[in-house]
């Protein structure tokens, strides 16, 4: 199978510049989400928009990129949902490039399963800026049959693609990496404020970290830092959607250590400040200031 049309079902902060480079790559592109505005734009620039699900089940692919897993299953299960939409003789393949559970998966796959569609697991990391450049992290799980199909899709939004292995494995390998990367974006950002506050710059201090043991992939370039704290706190709106999706991550990893069965202290206590920080004004403030001072 030759993937040709895509359906995004979600294009927000980071699913809108992803589809984008769906369809500057060459894929016919349908694009469904529940803002107007959206829409809009991206009609403008030649795709099919929809706010209709059932619409995006005749597409070759089908890629899911919503907030949490209520609109997951609403999405794909409901009564209006993709699984009751599916086309007879179509066979679709789904990519869940949200970041979910493996649980939520094998239930999606046994209704998929019912109507005859393949399903992935695609979850991502880059953040917006990586959207935008299509230089996203991809990390997959599934058949190796169904990763070959759609490996010329994952590559025209990401430049590091790994398969990790069944299906779910991807989604547990974003959510240990969302786990190092939400700690890092909130301690990093009262890092360079604490040493811009004592007269060090963060371009000063950039390139020390970069061969020391305090780097991660804020602290490697002070420009791309900046530049994903403007993207994530430049506007009140953008640092919400933000701070709700990377709190939901973290609570998806107390999930995974609770069917483990295992006590994560330091996970807890950083799932409990990145919660109380959506109270605290002074956090979004901080990394405005940190994405502004350019």
């Amino acid at each position: 199978m030759t993937i040709k049309s895509v359906a995004f079902i979600g294009a927000g902060l980071i699913g809108a510049p992803m589809a984008s480079r769906v369809q500057q790559a060459g894929f016919e592109l349908t694009v469904c989400d529940r803002n107007q505005a959206v829409l809009d734009a991206f009609a403008a620039d030649g795709a099919t928009v929809t706010m209709s699900v059932s619409d995006c089940a005749s597409s070759d692919a089908v890629i899911i990129l919503l907030a949490n897993d209520a609109q997951i299953k609403e999405t794909m299960l409901g009564e209006n949902g993709l699984v009751q939409a599916i086309p007879t003789g179509q066979k679709p393949i789904v990519c869940m490039m949200s970041t979910t559970l493996p649980d939520t998966l094998k239930l999606l796959k046994q209704a998929l399963d019912a109507v005859g569609v393949r399903l992935v697991d695609a979850p991502i990391s880059g953040g917006i800026v990586g959207a935008e450049q299509g230089t996203l992290t991809v990390m997959m799980g599934g058949d190796d049959a169904d990763i070959e199909t759609v490996m010329p899709l994952m590559q025209s939004m990401g430049q590091r693609i790994f398969h990790c292995g069944s299906l779910g494995a991807g989604e547990v390998t974003k959510v240990i990496n969302n786990m190092l990367c939400v700690a890092n974006m909130y301690l990093t950002a009262e890092a360079v404020e604490l040493a811009q506050l004592h007269g060090v710059s963060f371009e000063k201090l950039s390139p020390i970290l970069a061969v020391s043991t305090g780097t991660n992939f804020l602290t490697v370039d002070a420009e791309l830092g900046r530049e994903q704290y403007h993207a994530w706190g430049g506007a009140d709106q953008d640092y919400t959607a933000i701070h709700n999706i990377v709190a939901k991550d973290l609570h998806l990893a107390l999930k995974l250590a609770e069917q483990a069965n295992t006590d994560l202290g330091l996970l807890k206590s950083t799932s409990q400040y990145v919660d109380s920080a959506m109270e605290d004004p002074s956090v979004a403030e901080r990394w405005k200031r940190i994405g502004n001072d350019k």
